[in-house]
């Protein structure tokens, strides 16, 4: 779309937590119609709103077909008013400060800090691969704690990458290469994309990989992994991620709901790992996980 401004139809979807993300990465890594952009927002206890925009009514109307949503989700198809809906946006998500990391838009390039050795740049699309979301930035602080503590992980897996975010910071922060993976070839590719504007494709190793039913995860033992998912998937792959540190090995679990942090703790405790809890980042419970010796 070459206009500054237009009207743009806004696809709006209210649902609750899970299902919020599901759509949101389905709408801005798998749709087919093109989502000029999308964002997803907290709506209370349990409930988001996803909203996904596009530059004709026939592109919502084929994007929302395609999610075969039950009856009980709430969504709607309207038409915005006239505004630079794409600029806005982007601007509408301000740069993310967390500890050494500073994850900005190219519009916000002019605000990097002197005092940030980190910067990855992620434009908006899919807000929950850019930093914005408490679940990332959980992750970062607790890679930025690691930096203060002088750990220097020699091998690092980003599980279920993403936009690519964490494993971009990780090759920044360690100056080594990161294995990344995901199991949508476009979450790869955006995370290869990523890289290379952030200076680090060759340090990101990306795959598409279905968990750890892949060959280039076989037989592999990790330093350090950041699986940031949900809770259900984590708690599944419990017994795989265990098997896949090394010892004295980290695991940074994310995208776990405050309520939920308890029962993927005892998930991963069966597992043999002993789990720290952090601090809780606007209803988003990260854990760190340590496999004994």
């Amino acid at each position: 779309m070459t206009q500054a401004n237009f009207q743009p139809y806004g696809l709006f979807i209210h649902t609750h937590n899970d299902l919020a993300f599901e759509l949101s990465d389905q709408l801005g890594f798998e749709d087919e119609a093109g989502a000029l952009a999308v964002s997803i927002f907290e709506d209370g206890p349990g409930t988001m709103h996803v909203q996904a925009l596009f530059d004709t009514e026939a592109a919502a109307e084929a994007a929302l077909a395609n999610l075969s949503l039950g009856d009980e989700v709430e969504r709607f198809i309207t038409q915005l008013p006239d505004e630079d809906w794409v600029s806005l946006s982007q601007s509408g998500l301000p740069p993310v400060r967390a500890g050494r990391f500073f994850i900005y838009g190219q519009h916000d390039a002019d605000k990097i800090p002197d005092d940030a050795p980190y910067t990855v740049r992620i434009e908006a699309g899919l807000a929950f691969g850019t930093g914005h979301h408490g679940t990332t930035k959980g992750c970062l602080l607790m890679l930025d704690n690691m930096i203060s503590a002088e750990e220097n992980p020699k091998r690092v897996l980003d599980l279920g990458c993403g936009a690519g975010i964490l494993a971009i910071a990780a090759a920044k922060a360690f100056g080594r290469a990161v294995l990344a993976t995901d199991i949508d070839p476009d979450a790869v590719m955006v995370t290869q994309q990523n890289a290379d504007v952030a200076g680090v494709a060759g340090l990101i190793d990306a795959h598409i990989a279905d968990g750890f039913n892949a060959p280039v995860l076989r037989d592999q033992q990790f330093d350090l992994i950041f699986a940031n998912i949900l809770a259900g998937p984590l708690m599944g792959l419990a017994p795989d991620i265990a098997r896949a540190l090394a010892p004295n090995g980290k695991v940074i679990l994310s995208g776990i709901l405050d309520e939920l942090w308890p029962e993927v703790s005892a998930t991963f405790e069966a597992q043999g790992l002993t789990i720290t809890p952090q601090p809780t980042l606007s209803g988003w419970t990260s854990l760190l996980g340590v496999k004994p010796a």
